[in-house]
């Protein structure tokens, strides 16, 4: 019997196995724990190798004593058996699985009840600059500086080699290639039967600082426009890849997977769909799973059935995309990719081809959220292999405002009402107890509001504008003129904001 384990509930521990294996190349061992919990949880959870031992990584989902046991065709084993004794979890900031909530199909939850407010944030290099470091010194100060503005969730690929558009190593700031490629071997000449350990001690590290600074990883196995060398598809080496990174990274509580991004270029959706299962039988902890950007597979229900979000890539129509989602299914619609901040040079300082303004690119993301969706933040200099973090982009405190306005609301109960706006205004209602207004073109403001509001003497309200996050008091009562047969409309101009979109929140007293 093994020494007992000392952890915290939501917080992976590792459980390292040695023994004699019959296989030539350990990374084809199956090793498996099978955990008991003190409330009758059962939980089979895959191992992987780590280039010196098996392990096995273990988050407990709640406080008491687990017992588990090893099992393994390929090796012969000793200390098969142990404890982990688990306590209360004493960081804020971990609140364990995110799930969709169930009361709120189109949102998601945390696994202790806490609402989430996916507020995304593309960096598919994030590893890159801590290779080589065990510090992971530039990794934690790029977090550090995002977390900062509300960002909780990163969009991030195990593995991408480089783009296209900036290819090779542009300056001592371009990360493509990495110093170190995911498998053994080389992009050009890989050995896709075994795994590079030292890639993933490095990927580790990175994981673990999210998790105590309460940030997702949302995990795209494959990437099908960064230059990857991949295993061919459905192989044993293939199945390797998928089956390793799922041990690996399942115990970690802050994890929705994504099969690939970009994957609308995989013409094989069956395929797709086969991934997709396949990592879902893995995962002991049911993490959500999506795909991003495929429109074909979304549509199809035998195929989209296997996901549990919709993760868009939307540079037009921004809100009737969403809306449109949402009468399909009752699911989280994600515009993971609807615009890009272009650097601090101005409108031609690119690392990609396209960019957009920052004062654009909130105005989009306002349309995604004012859908009851959820936004991604893109920059120049952090999206891709080019990583800058020296400066802080504008676009960071406008969407600050945007996260510190939704996240003081009950956005999880605010629903699309497209029937309580003329012109270019949206709305997010409860009906009856709060408006949310978006004017994004106030050039007219009296034309753009039309509601059906009950009492108006009995809510009050305030007028936002997205750029500053200036408030000014809104007196509902004069604010709105009656149009007959129960409608209203917003007549009162705000010129101190000029031409800058704003929005309108108004809440019944006692609501």
């Amino acid at each position: 019997m093994r020494d007992t384990i000392n952890t915290s509930v939501y917080l992976p521990v590792d459980i390292t196995i040695q023994g004699d294996s019959c296989l030539d190349n350990p990374f084809f061992v199956d090793v498996r724990g099978v955990f008991s919990g003190p409330n009758g949880e059962s939980m089979v959870i895959p191992g992987f190798y780590n280039g010196r031992s098996w392990i096995v990584r273990f988050s407990p989902t709640t406080p008491g004593e687990w017992i588990y046991r090893i099992i393994s065709q390929h090796l012969t084993l000793d200390d098969a058996e142990g404890t982990v004794r688990v306590g209360e979890n004493g960081n804020g900031n971990i609140h364990g699985r995110l799930l969709i909530n169930p009361s709120h199909p189109h949102h998601f939850v945390y696994e202790d009840g806490t609402p989430y407010f996916l507020f995304a944030y593309e960096a598919d290099w994030l590893w890159a600059p801590g290779l080589g470091d065990p510090e992971i010194v530039k990794v934690r100060e790029l977090i550090d500086q995002i977390k900062d503005y509300g960002f909780n969730h990163i969009l991030v690929n195990v593995y991408a080699h480089d783009c296209t558009w900036r290819s090779g190593k542009t300056s001592d700031k371009d990360y493509g290639p990495p110093d170190l490629y995911a498998w053994e071997g080389s992009n050009e000449k890989p050995d896709h039967s075994r795994l590079n350990s030292f890639f993933f001690e490095n990927f580790d590290r990175m994981m673990r600082y999210l998790l105590e600074n309460g940030i997702v990883a949302h995990i795209m196995y494959k990437v099908y426009n960064k230059m990857v060398n991949w295993p061919e598809r459905n192989s044993p080496e293939e199945d390797l890849y998928f089956r390793y990174v799922t041990a690996r990274y399942q115990a970690f509580p802050n994890v929705l997977w994504s099969f690939a991004k970009e994957s609308k270029n995989e013409p094989d959706k069956a395929y797709l769909a086969n991934r997709i299962h396949y990592v879902c039988a893995l995962d002991a902890y049911e993490h959500p799973i999506t795909t991003h950007d495929d429109q074909i597979f979304y549509a199809a229900e035998d195929w989209n059935r296997t996901i549990d979000f919709c993760t868009l890539q939307i540079h037009d129509e921004f809100y009737l995309s969403a809306l449109r989602e949402r009468e399909k299914r009752a699911w989280p619609i994600f515009n993971s990719e609807f615009g890009y901040e272009h650097g601090p040079g101005g409108p031609e300082d690119l690392t990609y081809r396209v960019g957009q303004c920052p004062e654009e690119l909130i105005r989009r993301a306002y349309d995604v959220v004012m859908a009851g969706a959820y936004p991604a933040y893109y920059y120049t200099y952090t999206a891709w292999d080019v990583i800058d973090y020296s400066h802080v982009p504008p676009g960071y405190g406008y969407f600050k405002i945007l996260y510190d306005l939704f996240t003081s609301l009950e956005w999880w109960n605010l629903q699309p009402h497209p029937e309580f706006c003329k012109g270019p205004a949206r709305c997010l209602a409860i009906p009856g107890r709060q408006y949310l207004f978006y004017v994004k073109e106030p050039s007219d403001r009296r034309a753009h509001i039309m509601a059906r509001v009950d009492a108006l003497s009995e809510y009050t309200g305030f007028f936002m504008n997205i750029y500053t996050g200036e408030r000014t008091k809104a007196n509902i009562r004069e604010i709105f003129v009656a149009r007959g047969n129960g409608l209203y409309r917003l007549e009162a101009p705000l010129t101190s904001y000029g031409s800058d979109p704003f929005v309108l929140y108004m809440s019944k007293e006692g609501g």
